[in-house]
């Protein structure tokens, strides 16, 4: 692909309709990070929060989720039936290894019950088109700091420690 004017275009494109995008995401890291910059009823946040995580890593069961949480049963049963993998039986079972028999490190499964519940909320929500609208205009209007321009500028700067070069015909100075 060339870095041409209908490409530049479709990034334009391609970012605009991120920012319009209402965020589904964990309460960690950058989907915290936005949430408060956007206030978090613009966004879609689900799970445990870092505390919670952190408080729960040394007694975390994953089988706790699978046998108390019916919302969490039914979907490793969907996956692990081979409903959706037909012509790949047991493509799931590394999964379910990982979930149910190694632990679970990143507390998938103590996640999954909240989100199945922020999804009933999320198509109640959409169901109101001037409500949804009402909550992307928000989400907009707040996510200026969030550009992807900035964030890359900030890790090359402060994880990466590199500093921008810019080619002769793109300097701005």
């Amino acid at each position: 692909m060339t870095n041409g004017p209908i490409r530049s275009e479709r990034n334009k494109q391609y970012k605009l309709h991120d920012e319009w995008r209402l965020k589904v995401g964990t309460r960690d890291g950058a989907t915290i990070e936005m949430a408060e910059g956007a206030g978090e009823d613009n966004f879609f946040l689900f799970g445990l929060n870092v505390e919670d995580v952190e408080n729960s890593r040394g007694c975390y069961a994953s089988h706790w989720h699978d046998k108390n949480e019916p919302e969490t049963r039914a979907a490793l049963d969907l996956a692990f039936s081979d409903y959706c993998s037909r012509n790949q039986p047991g493509i799931f079972a590394p999964l379910r290894d990982k979930l149910l028999i190694h632990g679970d490190h990143y507390m998938h499964l103590a996640d999954l019950a909240s989100y199945c519940r922020l999804q009933n909320g999320i198509t109640a929500l959409y169901s109101d088109p001037a409500a949804w609208e009402g909550k992307a205009i928000l989400k907009v209007a707040s996510s200026g700091k969030f550009s992807s321009d900035r964030t890359i500028a900030e890790y090359a700067r402060d994880i990466w420690r590199s500093h921008a070069r810019y080619h002769k015909s793109a300097d701005p100075s």
